[in-house]
């Protein structure tokens, strides 16, 4: 079973004309003639009195119209998948699957660490989980795409309810027996003494560590820069030198790991916030509230 069965075919056309902007994109997804495509789209303007769409050479945008009923679509579409994994999880939470976008750093070690924990309990639960950017969480989040977005400092959304926030400061991290381990915190200006490993200029912690930089007219190169936060992290692992991520990714690694995390005394490396976001006004299949309420839990019990 799957929701296509409680879904008119009209919204699922236009949706995935909403995703691709573009009929004929939509056509090779659904694997049904352009033409089909069309029509559904023109019976929906027909029936409803309103263009959906505004064509453009580009492709096709929604019309303010067209805005509100893929809303509504979205959420048709997530309250049917709901439904039947309820039908097919006679109730309990039994079967299902937790759909996720999250951005790397928490992907690669938070996220592991608690769906292992939860499927202990729930063996029939599956989980699919997307590693993306920051603004991709989000929109993954607002399409319906994903049931739960975890991503770092997002700018305000309508559509999204932030189910948890958490402070995630940015902590030097390095091996044990580095000279700096034995501190209770550090500095920028005593990080730049060593080998660093940072992150590409794309991401937050990059920003704000060339933000602190800057201010304080610090002129720090690293050694290795990478877009692969575990790349980062085993770098430091193997004594290649120190590098910087946020606390909660990594916290619940230990000592197993031999690495230290250090909170850094720089205003501007304390100042992120973590978000677990779901789409507003959405009811969530049991097995996915369910491990949401698991997931707010670590991060509650990983915050200082």
């Amino acid at each position: 079973m799957n929701e296509r069965l409680l879904i008119d075919p009209a919204l699922r056309y236009f949706l995935e004309i909403v995703r691709h902007g573009s009929i004929n994109k939509a056509s090779q997804t659904l694997h049904v003639a352009p033409s089909a495509v069309s029509r559904q789209i023109a019976r929906l303007e027909s029936e409803l009195g309103s263009q959906l769409f505004e064509r453009h050479p580009a492709g096709m945008r929604l019309s303010p119209s067209g805005e509100l009923l893929a809303a509504h679509a979205r959420k048709a579409r997530l309250d049917a998948a709901r439904v039947i994994e309820e039908i097919t999880g006679l109730e309990g939470i039994q079967r299902g699957t937790v759909r996720i976008a999250s951005i790397e750093g928490l992907a690669s070690y938070l996220l592991p660490h608690v769906i292992s924990l939860y499927r202990e309990k729930h063996h029939g639960i599956h989980f699919d989980v997307t590693v993306t950017s920051s603004t991709d969480v989000i929109q993954r989040v607002c399409e319906g795409l994903v049931d739960i977005g975890l991503t770092i400092s997002p700018s305000p959304e309508k559509n999204i309810k932030v189910e948890k926030r958490v402070m995630a400061p940015i902590h030097a991290v390095m091996h044990r027996s580095h000279p700096l381990a034995d501190k209770k915190q550090v500095s920028l200006a005593q990080l730049g003494s060593f080998d660093l490993a940072l992150p590409t200029e794309n991401t937050t912690i990059r920003q704000l560590f060339n933000v602190s930089c800057s201010r304080q007219g610090l002129l720090i190169e690293p050694v290795m820069t990478s877009n692969f936060v575990t790349t980062l992290v085993h770098f430091a692992m193997c004594q290649g030198g120190i590098t910087l991520i946020g606390d909660v990714s990594i916290r619940h690694l230990g000592e197993s790991a031999e690495l230290v995390s250090l909170p850094i005394r720089d205003r501007e490396m304390s100042g992120r916030t973590l978000e677990v976001q779901t789409l507003a006004g959405r009811v969530l299949p049991k097995g996915v509230a369910d491990f949401l309420g698991d997931l707010c839990q670590a991060l509650e019990t990983q915050t200082p």
